[in-house]
């Protein structure tokens, strides 16, 4: 009997060891941390691809969707305003000041904004519609075609450009006007981009020396087509715009600012 409780008292004296030396390690009433439970939620962002690598096949895009809406008679709202104007002119040229910044399309009551229906284009003056593009790799330094979500944007940098009008003298030579915008060589408040013929179709008139010259340079056209059909969803078309006017002995003055063109809510 004496055995037994000798060696169950050893027993105990173990057990109450080793609980000691657990207790040690873990140190006496400490509260052992747990790590708490997260959920991980993966979120996918749609990924952005390169479409088109080369720029004629980018081109060969952006012109067959502008060309496609100009043969369907799309319908579309469309924006086009002028900002960060600068305008400096002799005193001879003040009664100019309002005409040149509505040919500019300077200030709010200037902007120009037009919706078109479906079919409704004016067969003999389309003058509020689009243009078929006549864009090519000469006409551009830069052209990028992504996809994403079932859309390609196509983003084209467009060479300078620049033209001049006189008595005697007139020329053309801007690229961005074979984008599909609205262009002409009269006095239109409807063209897109004002040529120098353009403003001196009015300034002429009062002043036949005046010389006018115009550059148009930093022109990027965005377009947003959709993958699957290649119709136009959305065109952007901005660019600087500078005029120089010259009538002798009477003065002279210049006028730059920003114009931007918005295509949008295209019917097909």
């Amino acid at each position: 009997m004496d055995n037994f409780i000798k060696g169950f008292s050893a027993f105990i004296l173990a057990i109450v060891v080793a609980i000691n030396a657990f207790g040690n390690f873990i140190g006496v009433g400490d509260i052992i941390p747990t790590e708490p439970e997260t959920t991980v939620i993966e979120t996918t962002l749609p990924e952005e691809t390169t479409a088109y690598e080369t720029s004629e096949e980018i081109l060969a895009l952006y012109n067959s969707s502008v060309n496609d809406a100009y043969a369907n008679k799309v319908g579309f709202s469309k924006e086009r305003y002028t900002d960060n104007e600068v305008i400096n002119i002799s005193a001879a040229l003040v009664a100019f000041k309002d005409l040149i910044g509505q040919f500019m399309g300077i200030g709010e009551e200037n902007k120009y904004i037009m919706n078109v229906s479906k079919g409704e284009w004016e067969e003999d003056i389309p003058h509020h519609y689009l243009r078929k593009s006549t864009l090519t790799a000469d006409d551009i330094t830069r052209a990028v075609c992504t996809e994403s979500n079932g859309q390609k944007t196509i983003i084209l940098t467009v060479k300078s450009g620049s033209s001049k009008a006189s008595k005697t003298e007139e020329y053309n030579n801007s690229p961005v006007d074979k984008c599909g915008i609205c262009v002409g060589n009269e006095n239109k408040s409807y063209f897109d981009h004002k040529t120098a013929p353009v403003v001196y179709s009015a300034i002429g008139t009062v002043f036949s020396n005046v010389v006018v010259e115009e550059q148009n340079s930093n022109a990027v056209i965005k377009a947003v087509v959709d993958s699957e059909t290649g119709n136009l969803i959305r065109l952007d078309v901005d660019f600087d715009v500078a005029y120089q006017i010259d009538i002798g002995a009477a003065g002279s003055g210049d006028a730059k600012g920003t114009t931007h063109i918005i295509y949008k809510d295209f019917e097909y």
